[in-house]
């Protein structure tokens, strides 16, 4: 009997490594030191967000997923919120960054002020859903949407997914002009941000142009001016700039 000669092809190869049991360890024990001997901040914020995130890993996920380590830091890219990072600082792999900023009130997108913390953490909460998709994609599929700075159909699927039961508006099939303003959709860049009703964020979000009557933004635009310069520093009002920068680019591309 002649044995028939088997081809490799790329479907032979496994999308996705499975996480060696070390990453494992390491994580859980992230979660356990931060829930037990972390600052009080960080364990009150990162407590929440751990909490959150084992929650939406059963309700969106299946339970397909180790809890990734979630740090307050400062993403390398100054326009994002928060990123998901294939490998982690530690060496491990997926790491959740999310900016510190947004909760403490000196981020330029968000108020000030104890009377917006509980819409500064329903926003953080959002940042979180949107990574923990990417990191999905990362250790469960394997699609990471590289031709599309991943925001493609992998991520829009599941967030439409996610959202359809958040009862939210869909998003573009990808963060491209033809697949979403050209469609009446919004980009899946920013979500579930830009699909969240109004009001959603409790007055914590500073508004845009674009929510604002147009006879009364020079006069906002002036006031708006003179607060951040009293408030925040350079490098935060360019994050900001350069966050609208980036969503009117990604709005226009073919």
């Amino acid at each position: 009997m002649t044995d028939t000669l088997h081809v490799p092809t790329s479907g032979d190869t496994p999308k996705v490594t499975p996480l060696p049991a070390q990453d494992i360890a390491f994580r859980e024990q992230m979660r356990k030191y931060i829930l037990d001997h972390s600052e009080p901040w960080h364990r009150e914020h990162l407590g929440h967000l751990g909490r959150l995130w084992e929650q939406w890993n059963i309700e969106h996920f299946d339970a397909a997923m180790v809890i990734a380590t979630i740090l307050l830091s400062n993403p390398t890219n100054p326009r994002r919120l928060g990123q998901c990072g294939p490998i982690s600082g530690f060496g491990c792999r997926s790491e959740i960054i999310i900016r510190p900023s947004l909760l403490t009130g000196t981020h330029p997108m968000v108020h000030v002020g104890d009377e917006y913390e509980r819409g500064r953490s329903l926003l953080v909460a959002d940042v979180l859903l949107h990574e923990m998709i990417h990191q999905w994609q990362q250790e469960v599929t394997g699609d990471t949407d590289k031709n599309y700075k991943g925001h493609g159909p992998t991520f829009s699927a599941k967030a439409n997914e996610i959202g359809a039961r958040l009862g939210l508006p869909l998003v573009g099939r990808t963060y491209k002009k033809r697949d979403c303003a050209d469609k009446g959709l919004e980009s899946p860049s920013y979500w579930p941000y830009f699909v969240r009703p109004d009001g959603y964020y409790l007055g914590a979000v500073v508004p845009t142009s674009g929510d604002t009557p147009e006879e009364d933004r020079p006069a906002l635009c002036k006031s708006a001016a003179v607060s951040l310069t009293r408030h925040f520093s350079v490098e935060e009002i360019r994050t900001i700039t350069d966050m609208a920068i980036q969503a009117k680019e990604e709005a226009s591309a073919p």
